[in-house]
This record gives structure tokens, C-alpha cells and sequence, in this order.
């Protein structure tokens, strides 16, 4: 018997296919061990599924893998995601230290072909086993990027030209220097028929970015731009809803450039937009409770697109719309689509069409050349945009992307430090704000846990957490509370029951209590 089990961190798309890959697996003979299961006796497949988009998602990635095999006695190690191209090498050398044999090592990501890699680790690891150091991989040459065809890591490959001085420059060497034409990862595996684990379904619309972020590595790592059909989604949507699913989370790792060619705005010409379409039509798949958006940028907050969401009753007026910065200065060398006006028309937007949608978003903290007055605008554009949620992260280095080049420029440690704490506390106040206005109003919320002991966990349209302690609820379902009060993270709540199964309400408001 062919076990695996699989670790997947980072992003929804990388969710997706975290998924997508523990299904071919299951199709191809392999049995997923239960992530609570002994660590014998039986070997299995080891996959950690990664990601690099920062320093620390690296760490953990490496920590998972560390902690992955510790705890499983490993036939074979897959590690696939977004590390797996940015640095092959490197995770080689992890993996030996960790004593894994090369002979039972593949380091695979976006530039392999997944659904291959499926069939040759079933056909090798059911094959009896003559090696010994384990199943017969092949043993990739000195040097190489082992089941790559590429021959140095991503890291090595994008270092920066010391004649390259301007960001503009920088980037056009990036580009000539990314290698993105074989990368088919996991388009050639089945789509999903239901999402275990999850009582919301990420769906995987959209791939690949050429944008070229100055802090952002994705673009080397990932596809070129590519999207499935509205009708192949709709499909895929129909399936993971009857699986049980109510809620629909479809993500790319640019939204806003569902079927188009380019990340790139300014080559986007007149063609409209595909994203209404997909909305009201998986927005309309029958028994879906809720429809929900993965990221957006301001310049996807088109009049077409809030009005798809005005005729889709099952959208969600949650938006998470990145900021990284409020200063313009700082977000050109970012290299980002927009300026700070933009993103202003944006949130007005939204206001005009929802008052109480949810604003959710990510601040990047001491990008190099910060000063006190950029950092002053970012907090100035979060309280204005009100939002109900930041997340933020320290400016990460990364080899290879063109803030590498100026990393020296950012501000010292403990100026990051103190205004993360001061962003932290905006944050904090924002979120108090904006939950308080929900205190005495009805809201439904899907179940996403029940503990025998604790309160259980629904999630709102909103995106906002409720807690709640009476009555008797599974995971999955969808049920009407009464909000009690704030919590200091999210709300609390009343079990009033579980809706009529009739239409949702209204997407744009909320229901006040008698």
C-alpha cells in the first residue's frame, strides 16, 4: 500500500494546488494518512508544497519540511510550490542534511510537470524496490536543478547585472532572464471534486503574474500569465457546491488579469473585463450560500464589476484590495499599478456601492527609501479607507527581484519594528470600529468549527469571525446569529437558527434584530 501525506503553506493558489496534487495522488493509488496518524509503521510519500514569497514564508517552509520528516518515516520526499523553483538547489542540500538519499529526493515546482511527477513516483514507489537508497529517481548531474530542465537554481539565475542601475532597467533584465515557457505545474491535473478539510473552497481561476512587483519573486517562480474558461470553472464550482461546499473562494495569483494575456494594465487595450461574467455565473450555481474573491487591485473596482455584484446575491462585499504603501513615491519604486489617488477612488467606490462592505488589505513596512512621511501617508490612507483588516509584513529581501539591488536603503531594524507596532495598533483600532457596527444585527455565518468545550467559529460574508456558544452545529453549516458584542477577534453571537434555504439576504446590507 502507496501512502502520502501533504503539507501545503502559503498562498490560496498554492492552497489549490496543494490540493489538486493530493487528489492526483488519491487517483493515482496513493492513501493520505491523516495528519494525526502515528509515525509508523507505515513509510510514505512525503510532499510539502511551499512558498517563498518572503524570508519567513521560506523559513517555514523549510521548518515544515524539517518537521515533516521527523514525524514520518519517508519512502520518498516531494517538495513542490514556489520554493521547490526559486532555490532547487539549496532545498537538495536541506534534504541531504536531513539525510533523505538523493535517490529518493524530487524537487519539483512550477516549471515540472505535476501531473508526470504523479505517475512516476506511483510507478516507482509500486515497483519493487532495487536501489539502495530507495526508488530508482532519476540522479540529475552535478550542478543540475534535479527534475528540472533547468540548469542553475532561480536565486542563482536572476542575480542582478552590476550594470543594471535604474529599476526599469532591473526589471527588463528580469524579464529576459525569467524562464517561464515550460512551466505547466498542475494545469494538466484534474479540477477539484471537493476540497477536504475546508468548508470553503478555493477554485484556482487564474495563474502567473509579469507585473514584476520590485519586492516580488512570484513572476520567476509561477506560470506565464494564464486563465481556465468561465465554463470549465462553472463546472468545477457546480461539483465542489454539491461535494457540500457553500462557500466559493475563487483566487488567482493576479485576479485582475482573468482572461487576459498580461498583468501589465497598460496592455490590457479595450477589451472588457472577464471577471463580471465568472461572477454571476458561478455566483448562480445552485445551493452555493456564498461567492467569494480572493484579492483585487483598485483598478479592477470597475462600474461593471460592482454592478455584477449588485445582480449576484450570493456575493460577498468583502473586498481585499493590497495597499502596500500609501505613499506614491514609494509605490512607484514598488513598481505597482497605481498611485495612492487611485486606491482612494477605489474605497469610494465601494462605499458608494456597499457602506458596510468589508476593506481588507497588505502593508509592506520599511520597503527600502521609507521615510517617516511615507510611512505617515500609509497610516493616512488606512484610516480613510477604514479597513477591517491589515495584514502586515516587513520588507523581505529576496535575491533576484530588483529591490535586492537598493535592500540597503531600508530603514533600520528598530524604525521597522516601532512602526509595525504603530501600524499594529491602527489595525487594531479600524477593526474595533468597523465590528461595532454590526453589534444588535442579524448576519449569517458559515460553521467552520465546533468544538465539544469551546465556542464555536462561523465566518460572515464580511469576513468577520463570530463566536458563539449554544446550539447544535456541525462544520459546514450555514446559520443565522444575533451579534452580541466585539471580540478581539472578530464578534460574538446568538444562535437564532439556520436560515430558510430560500435566497440568500441582501448582499449589500444587514438586518437589524426586533
Amino acid at each position: 500500500m502507496a501512502w502520502f501525506t501533504i503539507t501545503t503553506l502559503g498562498c490560496k493558489v498554492n492552497q489549490y494546488d496543494g490540493a489538486a496534487i493530493a487528489q492526483a495522488l488519491a487517483a493515482a493509488g496513493f492513501r493520505p494518512l491523516p495528519a494525526a496518524a502515528p509515525t509508523g509503521p507505515a513509510d510514505a510519500l512525503v510532499v510539502v508544497n511551499t512558498c517563498c514569497v518572503t524570508a519567513a514564508a521560506m523559513a517555514k517552509s523549510r521548518q515544515a519540511i524539517r518537521r515533516a520528516l521527523r514525524d514520518r518515516c519517508a519512502s520518498a520526499v516531494w517538495i513542490s510550490g514556489c520554493y521547490a523553483d526559486y532555490d532547487p538547489q539549496g532545498l537538495q542540500r536541506l534534504l541531504a542534511t536531513l539525510g533523505v538519499p538523493p535517490g529518493r529526493a524530487v524537487v519539483a515546482g512550477h516549471h515540472d510537470d505535476a501531473g508526470s511527477r504523479v505517475a512516476q513516483l506511483a510507478s516507482l514507489l509500486a515497483a519493487p524496490d532495487t536501489h539502495p537508497e530507495g526508488p530508482s529517481f532519476h540522479r540529475p548531474d552535478a550542478g543540475a536543478c534535479p527534475f528540472c530542465r533547468n540548469d542553475r537554481s532561480m536565486s542563482a539565475r536572476m542575480t542582478p547585472s552590476r550594470q543594471a542601475g535604474s529599476t526599469t532597467s532591473i526589471i527588463a533584465t528580469r524579464r529576459k532572464a525569467a524562464v517561464k515557457a515550460n512551466c505547466v505545474g498542475v494545469r494538466n491535473l484534474q479540477s477539484l471534486s471537493s476540497f477536504p478539510g475546508r468548508q470553503r473552497a478555493f477554485v484556482k481561476v487564474q495563474d502567473g503574474c509579469d507585473a514584476f512587483c520590485a519586492y516580488c519573486v512570484v513572476p520567476y517562480c509561477r506560470a506565464a500569465v494564464w486563465s481556465r474558461g468561465v465554463d470549465e470553472v462553472h463546472r468545477e464550482c457546480a461539483r465542489l457546491v454539491a461535494a457540500g461546499h457553500k462557500e466559493i473562494v475563487l483566487c488567482g495569483v493576479f485576479l485582475g488579469a482573468f482572461g487576459r494575456a498580461t498583468a501589465v494594465r497598460k496592455k490590457w487595450g479595450t477589451e472588457p473585463s472577464q471577471l463580471p461574467d465568472l461572477i454571476r455565473r458561478v455566483g448562480a450555481v445552485e445551493g452555493l450560500w456564498r461567492l467569494r474573491l480572493s484579492s483585487l487591485e483598485p483598478g479592477d473596482l470597475t462600474d461593471e464589476l460592482l454592478e455584477a455584484y449588485r445582480d449576484t446575491p450570493t456575493a460577498a462585499w468583502h473586498f481585499h484590495l493590497p495597499l502596500q504603501s500609501g505613499s506614491e513615491r514609494i509605490l512607484r519604486r514598488m513598481n505597482r499599478q497605481y498611485a495612492p489617488a487611485d486606491y482612494r477612488r477605489a474605497i469610494e467606490r465601494i462605499r458608494s456601492a456597499a457602506p458596510l462592505a468589508a476593506v481588507t488589505t497588505d502593508v509592506i513596512v520599511g520597503f527600502p527609501g521609507e521615510s517617516d512621511a511615507d510611512f505617515a501617508a500609509t497610516l493616512e490612507m488606512a484610516r480613510y479607507a477604514g479597513f477591517s483588516k491589515i495584514h502586515a509584513f516587513r520588507f523581505s529581501a529576496l535575491r533576484g527581484t530588483a529591490a535586492w539591488t537598493y535592500r540597503r536603503q531600508a530603514p533600520p531594524p528598530a524604525m521597522v519594528k516601532s512602526r509595525m507596532a504603530e501600524l499594529a495598533a491602527l489595525e487594531r483600532e479600524l477593526a474595533q470600529a468597523y465590528r461595532r457596527q454590526f453589534v444588535g444585527t442579524r448576519m449569517e455565518a458559515l460553521v467552520e468549527s465546533s468544538r465539544r468545550g469551546r465556542p464555536h467559529r462561523a465566518m460572515t460574508d464580511r469576513y468577520l469571525t463570530v463566536f458563539f456558544a449554544a446550539g447544535s452545529v456541525i462544520p459546514g453549516d450555514v446559520v443565522e446569529l444575533e451579534i452580541t458584542g466585539p471580540h478581539e477577534q472578530g464578534l460574538t453571537g446568538r444562535l437564532l437558527g439556520r436560515p430558510a434555504p430560500a435566497c440568500p439576504k441582501p448582499a449589500a446590507g444587514v438586518e437589524s434584530s426586533p
